[in-house]
């Protein structure tokens, strides 16, 4: 699996700490735990963002200050602007990748299954 954070390989069962990001694309983990080790759902979050900015020109989670950003990143939901109209199964997919909580985030398996996949 290639791991976004730091652009290299990782096997299934070693991790890379993660001590490089860049602030909009980090997750809620990554900014509650500093001790954080890159992981697949951390690559899901990035596939998320990634997703939201191709579609809507701008990032999920921003504001004027880093402390705002790390705020909203683990405080606030993303919402999807009303000037695209995207499906349904889209907007699923978004949502599934930009779950707060890890554990609970759509796995690299379930997305290539993924109806608007």
């Amino acid at each position: 699996m290639v791991d976004f954070g730091i652009a290299g390989l990782c096997h299934v069962n070693e991790s890379d700490k993660n001590e490089a990001a860049t602030l909009k694309y980090m997750t809620p983990e990554m900014i509650i735990n500093k001790g954080s080790v890159a992981s697949p759902p951390m690559d899901v979050w990035a596939i998320g963002i990634m997703m939201f900015c191709m579609i809507f020109n701008k990032f999920p989670f921003s504001g004027t200050t880093r402390d705002e950003i790390k705020a909203k990143i683990t405080g606030a939901t993303h919402v999807l602007p009303k000037t695209k109209l995207i499906t349904k199964e889209c907007q699923d997919f978004i949502a599934q990748c930009l779950i707060k909580n890890p554990d609970e985030r759509i796995k690299i398996e379930k997305m290539l299954s993924h109806p608007w996949l």
